[in-house]
């Protein structure tokens, strides 16, 4: 191989020297002859070089089965594989700026434009998020239309009912007075069986957003006295969030979709800039959910369900600022908690699970309990 190069460039060289009709007096010069030499490796390779520049940045950016023969500075390496890329509507601030904004009950618009990934990656990836979101939203419209989850009061199952979600309402109270609460989002809203009990609901702005058109139109329609409630229909996952909310509701929503959903939802939470997310989480397991103890967080089809653990992988949220026992009097079957975190709190904690004192669960039947309750019997607990 390289003996037909230099062969090559030798019958150059000469071709060269023939058609400028050098003097052979000039052509002796070891000078001239580097020079030449250096003219025509320049000639040949800097085309080469552009082309495979090109092919790159333009081609290999839209095919992850391309080989990268090496990455030049400054040119990260992209892929299009939008379910493994952090490169997601949810992490694009491009995204938000081009939602559009007002959609009605029956309206469901993906936006995915951003800079950082070239048109072919944005148009492929609003194809993939628009099979997503319509997956998601036929799911939870058999589970709605179906009253799957049988909660009696309310479709959106037993969680949401009046009675349950007693000390729910109890926290929110609390934290829309200590953290100045006045535009709330809740995400998904369901048909918001409880949530105008809460003391203090009337005094703020309430955004619902749920996927399922036939109860966006319901809610519209069985709340349009109220004033300070809105709803429209959205996907948390590949929709970003238009507004800046002062607190997000998202109880018992993460763990009806797959793990990978339910990260990129908590992302996309995120980047609406709210300052606070109220959620929800299971200290343990084994009885009510039959599924065996310490069994958490596991991948699970749309519209099914797992025991949330957000202190754990792949959330590792940080602590709470507060929280609350779920359930009648503070009873559940799983170790069921909803407190109230300062955004961002995912990828904030060391993944290991929240402990909280046997005396403080007890007491959190009943009240709402501060995080710093629970750091300061720690620090009892070890003197």
């Amino acid at each position: 191989m390289i003996g037909r190069v230099s062969s090559l460039l030798s019958y150059i060289y000469n071709k060269v020297l023939q058609m400028v009709n050098f003097s052979s007096s000039t052509r002796s010069g070891l000078a001239f002859r580097f020079a030449v030499i250096l003219i025509l490796l320049v000639t040949l390779v800097t085309p080469w070089l552009a082309a495979l520049f090109v092919f790159r940045l333009y081609s290999s950016s839209t095919s992850p089965l391309l080989f990268d023969p090496f990455v030049l500075p400054g040119l990260p390496r992209r892929t299009l594989d939008a379910r493994s890329s952090v490169i997601t509507a949810a992490a694009c601030v491009e995204s938000a700026s081009k939602l559009k904004k007002g959609s009605r009950a029956g309206e469901l618009v993906v936006a995915t434009e951003c800079s950082c990934r070239s048109v072919r990656e944005n148009e492929l990836e609003r194809v993939i998020q628009q099979l997503e979101t319509k997956e998601r939203s036929q799911a939870f419209e058999r589970i709605y239309s179906t009253d799957y989850w049988g909660g009696g009061e309310s479709r959106s199952g037993p969680g949401s009912n009046v009675l349950y979600t007693a000390n729910a309402r109890k926290m929110l109270a609390e934290a829309f007075q200590k953290f100045g609460v006045h535009l709330v989002l809740d995400v998904p809203c369901g048909d918001v069986n409880w949530q105008p009990l809460i003391e203090g609901f009337n005094s703020t702005k309430y955004v619902g957003y749920d996927i399922v058109p036939q109860l966006v139109a319901r809610n519209i329609e069985h709340f349009r006295e109220f004033k300070n409630m809105e709803f429209a229909r959205h996907d948390f996952v590949n929709m970003p969030i238009d507004i800046t909310p002062d607190l997000i509701i998202c109880r018992d929503a993460i763990q009806h979709n797959t793990l990978k959903d339910g990260v990129r939802a908590l992302a996309n939470l995120e980047k609406s800039g709210a300052k606070y997310l109220v959620t929800n989480w299971h200290a343990n397991t084994g009885r009510g959910m039959h599924i065996p103890a310490n069994k958490h967080n596991f991948h699970v089809s749309v519209g099914g369900t797992y025991p949330i653990d957000v202190s754990c992988p792949p959330f590792n949220f940080s602590n709470p600022e507060l929280f609350i026992s779920e359930g009648p009097n503070g009873e559940n079957d799983d170790g069921k908690f909803i407190g109230v975190w300062k955004l961002p709190a995912m990828l904030k904690g060391n993944g290991e699970r929240f402990i909280i004192p046997d005396d403080l669960k007890v007491r959190a039947k009943q009240k709402v309990v501060f995080w710093d309750e629970v750091l300061k019997a720690q620090d009892l607990a070890s003197i």
